[in-house]
């Protein structure tokens, strides 16, 4: 007999449907708004970008070209103005407007159910185009995020929509910015899907579909259909050339492990003085103005002022043909992007980090070129390769690094090299440091982040979110009838037992009545001995997993090795269901 769905199956299944075409729906105007905010985004650079540099009342910036300002030696000052205004603005208004921007998406999705502050748009947008546009080292990729986030949320807040839809509202900004900055569509659809969504299906990837499309076509109808920056032909000349590929996939991963270190310690020093937030970031400023200076006055460009963008166009011409210059500024670039981000600058990592990857790229492609001339490509291969592999290194996006300069380039063979870089780099940062610069920002803050989009909830929910606090406990001198006692009034059927405030093992009621013990004797030789502890900031994932080693479904929860209360796996289960319904 054919199976046929119930009328309430079918009425799940269309009401599904329903909402699926509603949010794509509203992430047509989620589009609109990211496709003119990276683009208004751009032209508020260019404006505090001449008003800082020239002195001048301008929209118009291009960013591929260098450029040289009317201050001379004063133009050391431009990078502390600037990073001292975004400071003071974000400190203001928005103090999670500070930094990269991506993190905090992350965590308005995991933590808060999509929700963020609609005044973290205009903060953002204001602090990072002057942070950019006066210098500072960061790019422009990370606040632009967070705009397209920010109207996702607040449109989803004013509908009430459930949180799972607002979710999907906030990824869809998510998608369309990042598809209109670089005009690379596919890439903001992954980009959304690797590093914010919870999880993927249908009805969450349709609206990120829509979204990065309408973006990314109000970007090309207004800036024109051109990529962030223009990348050669390239070209793949010989097999031998996929071992040269894979030492970049390597040097590229210890190059983003490098730039993590030194960007987070570096806001360590910064923490740890003992002054005015305005003083570290007129200083930290400063620093980055000198060593703009001091490149310009060697070199004669800046290179390090700004997205970078020059430089890149610069490499991939193969303009920059000299090995020292690549490492100087690699070094340069590492240090004033940590010193704009540690003042108290506001911009995102993408931009840099595309920046180290044409370096090095450039490096492995000038040596290799230098011994193996019949058998490579010109230096801008590797270094368009080298773009991706660093990005997948530091920001853990393999995907979208792979896919969006596939976009960029439109050329077939460059995947093998791609592929291969990126996930060498990608496994190397993983193997030696276990942290991207985005869930590294997150976990400084005792904020958890799971990437893993198998199981999304149990990951994501704490221990102590779910536990209860009256915990009921034996010990092993405990007598049988007391103990049977307690778990009858309680009606309990196990229960832990603590000796010395250490959790020991549990007694069951099936075991004491099986036991055949007098009431008046003790526990001590009944009890199973097991580690049933947990830490309250474990996850329900480790919890189970405890549970099926121990073989119990009552785990004790403490705090400092004290017992804080207990978690059960009826608990747990529950606990999920409530959470995705609520999804």
């Amino acid at each position: 007999m054919a199976h046929t769905n119930s009328p309430v199956q079918i009425s799940e299944e269309s009401s599904h449907l329903n909402k699926t075409i509603y949010v794509s729906l509203l992430s047509v105007l989620v589009g609109i708004v990211a496709g003119f905010g990276a683009v208004g985004f751009r032209y508020l650079i260019g404006f505090f970008h001449n008003l800082f540099f020239y002195g001048t009342f301008s929209f118009f910036y291009d960013s591929e070209v260098p450029f040289v300002s009317r201050w001379g030696l004063f133009v050391v000052l431009v990078p502390a103005l600037g990073i001292a205004l975004a400071n003071w603005i974000t400190e203001k208004w928005a103090p999670e407007a500070k930094g990269h921007g991506v993190p905090e998406v992350m965590v308005a999705v995991m933590e808060e159910r999509g929700v963020i502050r609609p005044v973290v748009a205009l903060v953002k947008s204001l602090a990072s185009a002057i942070t950019i546009g006066a210098g500072g080292s960061v790019g422009r990729e990370g606040p632009i995020v967070q705009i397209g986030a920010s109207f996702g949320s607040t449109l989803g807040q004013v509908l009430k929509l459930s949180p799972r839809e607002v979710i999907i509202l906030v990824g869809a900004g998510v998608a369309g910015s990042i598809g209109a900055t670089f005009n690379a569509p596919i890439g903001g659809i992954i980009f959304a899907i690797e590093l914010i969504l919870p999880e993927y299906s249908i009805m969450t990837i349709m609206p990120l579909v829509i979204s990065s499309t309408i973006a990314t076509h109000v970007s090309l109808l207004i800036l024109g259909n051109s990529p962030a920056f223009t990348l050669p032909m390239y070209q793949f000349v010989s097999t031998y050339e996929l071992s040269f590929y894979l030492v970049l996939g390597v040097l590229a991963g210890f190059v983003s492990i490098g730039f993590i270190s030194v960007l987070y310690k570096t806001e360590d020093f910064f923490d740890e003085l003992p002054i005015n937030s305005t003083v570290k970031a007129l200083a930290g400023g400063a620093l980055v103005g000198l060593i703009g200076y001091v490149l310009f006055r060697i070199f004669g460009e800046y290179y390090v002022y700004g997205v970078g963008y020059a430089f890149l166009t610069e490499v991939l011409a193969n303009s920059v043909p000299i090995v020292l210059l690549l490492l100087v500024l690699l070094a340069a670039k590492i240090a004033a992007n940590a010193l704009t981000l540690a003042a108290g600058g506001s911009g995102g990592i993408f931009a840099p980090s595309l920046f180290l990857g044409a370096a090095v790229g450039a490096i492995v492609g000038l040596g290799v070129k230098s011994l193996f001339p019949e058998l490579t490509a010109c230096p801008s291969a590797y270094a368009i390769v080298g773009m991706a592999a660093v990005v997948a290194g530091t920001t853990g996006a393999s995907l979208t690094a792979i896919i969006m300069i596939f976009e960029m380039t439109r050329n077939y063979e460059i995947m093998l090299p791609l592929m291969l870089s990126v996930v060498v780099a990608h496994f190397i940062t993983a193997k030696f440091y276990r942290e991207t610069i985005y869930t590294k920002k997150l976990t400084r803050r005792g904020i958890k982040i799971q990437l893993d989009k198998r199981i999304p909830i149990f990951r994501t929910v704490r221990v102590g979110d779910i536990m209860k606090t009256d915990l009921v406990s034996c010990n092993p001198a405990s007598r049988v009838g007391e103990v049977s006692r307690v778990m009858h009034e309680n009606g309990i059927g196990l229960m832990p037992v603590i000796h010395e405030g250490q959790v020991i093992g549990t007694i069951s009621y099936e075991e004491l009545f099986r036991s055949g013990c007098r009431k008046e004797e003790s526990i001590k030789s009944l009890f199973a001995r097991k580690e049933i502890n947990i830490n309250l900031n474990s996850d329900l994932y480790e919890a189970l997993n405890r549970m099926k080693k121990e073989r119990s479904n009552l785990l004790v929860v403490t705090d400092v090795a004290a017992p804080a209360g207990f978690v059960t796996r009826n608990m747990i289960i529950s606990s999920y269901l409530v959470k995705r319904e609520g999804l």
